[in-house]
This record gives C-alpha cells, structure tokens and sequence, in this order.
C-alpha cells in the first residue's frame, strides 16, 4: 500500500488517474492504500502493470526496505555482466521466488507468462534487475575492449 502511494507520488498522479489507467475501481484503491482491505491477486497485479508502464519500478524488500523509484529515461541496450552463481530472488507481483543462483532465477522469469515478466525483477547481491535489465544479463566476466 505504501508503495502504491510512493509510485503515485513520483507520477503526480490523483487516485482517479491510477483507477483510470489500470481499470480498477477508485473505491478499492482508497481502501488499499489506507490499509483497509487487501484487494486480489488480480487487482494488485492490474496497479502494479498500469504504474509500471508509466516508469515506475519497484523495488522489493530486500534488506533495505521496500520502494519505488522512476526508470532510467535512459535504457542501454549493453549487456550486463554477471555472476551466474549468486543467489537471486525472482520478484513477479507479490510473489517472491528464491533462487539457488542468478542463472536459475533468469529462467524462471524466461517461463513467466509475458505480463507477468513486465511486473517481475530479479534482487541478487543487493541488485534489483528491471525487466528490461534482466533480457540483457550475459554470464561470466566482462570481455576486455
């Protein structure tokens, strides 16, 4: 619910313009973000898509708190480096995964139903992978220029 807020914040969003944009009632989301109900699986699942595909990211509980922050206008196409044997947890919605390691992590979110994958993150080392981040994951070191 926090996190709802924070993400309409960051938009200058009204409550009115996120019932519009994710087609969910304005009566439910008041009830969520003042922790009066909690609204379905589905419902949640249509604020965090309709959020998302106006910038927002979400950043799971990972020790340092759950939060919200605007994407990168800048989005890279260079592939990110990692290594494959750290653990990770795939995040999809309210659903946490975890994972032995990074590359078990990526191919689960690769089995993920594609709306699922707009919503989902991977947290490995203190590092949250956006969607678009986690397309581009290589393993193994960085090739020397």
């Amino acid at each position: 619910m926090a996190q709802c807020r924070a993400a309409r914040a960051l938009l200058d969003w009204s409550r009115e313009q996120l019932a519009e944009a994710s087609k969910v009632g304005l009566r439910t989301i008041v009830d969520f973000e003042r922790g009066a109900r909690e609204p379905r699986e589905l419902t949640k699942d249509a604020l965090c898509r309709a959020l998302q595909a106006a910038g927002v990211e979400f950043i799971p509980e990972n020790g340092g708190g759950a939060g919200v922050r605007l994407r990168n206008k800048r989005m890279s196409n260079e592939p990110i480096y990692v290594d494959a044997s750290r653990s990770a947890v795939l995040n999809h919605g309210v659903t946490s995964i975890n994972c032995l390691t990074l590359q078990e992590a990526k191919i689960a979110f690769d089995n993920l139903p594609k709306d699922r994958q707009e919503i989902a993150s991977i947290t490995s080392v203190g590092r949250t992978y956006s969607p678009s981040e986690i397309q581009r994951l290589h393993y193994g070191p960085k090739p020397e220029a």
